[in-house]
């Protein structure tokens, strides 16, 4: 006599280490991890790539506030005529041979180098010094619009070449400390340079402006009386540059003004 019983498989499933359910969600939480984890890995090779960009290049606005943020700007650097790094030392005629010849890409990138050396306290790079004879043409408080929120901007003309413009960025001071008036002469002597670029703009005319900081604050002198400046604590980045507007070549103000002479008669 032969008793046969009912199975349901269990029997079956047990050999070969399990029942086959199991493995396919085995199967099904390996790949999701997988997912997960690769995931991961990308938004962690995101985050060493951009924190590299932001620390490389902290004249960017946008990486400058989030390094100012977190706190990770070194301050700037107060220099004395005893301390200023070495640098190339360029006067009006040898700024414009210098600059002249960069297309806008190539001044872009000059600019931004610029900026960057001045934010880092020129660990990397040396400045580019300007020296020679600027006439003061007109001058204002700087104020939050700016690169620099307080003190005075000044912008002079060379009296050698009239083609280079030069605003000094004088930080730090209030408005009793009015550092020269309308036809001064500001002289920068070749013995002592202290006077760095920041920014070079190509104006109308085949001229440029040079925006420019005494990185000896302590030590730039009106008429042999030290003007004494601090170095600003944070910098306005997103700031229009240059900071003052363009008067115009001499040339073209002699013409308009005779027109309007004759025009009134």
């Amino acid at each position: 006599m032969h008793v046969r019983f009912l199975s349901d498989g269990n029997e079956y499933r047990s050999y070969g280490g399990g029942n086959f359910s199991k493995k396919k969600e085995g199967n099904g939480g390996i790949f999701w991890w997988a997912i997960l984890i690769t995931l991961l890995m990308g938004a962690a090779t995101f985050c060493w790539f951009f924190s590299i960009m932001v620390f490389a290049h902290p004249e960017k606005p946008f990486n400058y506030k989030m390094l100012a943020k977190f706190h990770k700007l070194e301050p700037l650097r107060p220099w004395t005529t005893f301390s200023v790094p070495n640098g190339k030392k360029l006067n009006a005629r040898e700024l414009l041979t210098e600059f002249f010849p960069y297309s806008l890409e190539q001044m872009t990138v000059k600019n931004d180098v610029l900026k960057r050396s001045f934010i880092r306290n020129y660990k990397h790079d040396q400045p580019i010094y300007l020296l020679g004879a600027y006439q003061v043409l007109s001058l204002r408080m700087l104020t939050e619009k700016d690169v620099m929120s307080s003190g005075w901007v000044v912008r002079a003309r060379s009296t050698d070449l009239e083609d280079v413009d030069v605003e000094f960025l004088l930080p730090g001071l209030t408005v009793s400390d009015e550092p020269f008036r309308v036809g001064d002469t500001i002289s920068i002597d070749a013995n002592k340079p202290q006077v760095t670029a920041l920014h070079v703009q190509r104006m109308d005319g085949d001229r440029i402006c040079v925006t420019a900081i005494p990185l000896a604050y302590s030590s730039f002198t009106k008429s042999a009386v030290a003007v004494k400046m601090t170095p600003p604590a944070l910098l306005n980045m997103d700031a229009y540059w240059p900071v003052t507007r363009d008067t115009g070549s001499a040339m073209a103000n002699e013409e308009i003004a005779g027109k309007e002479v004759a025009a009134k008669n």
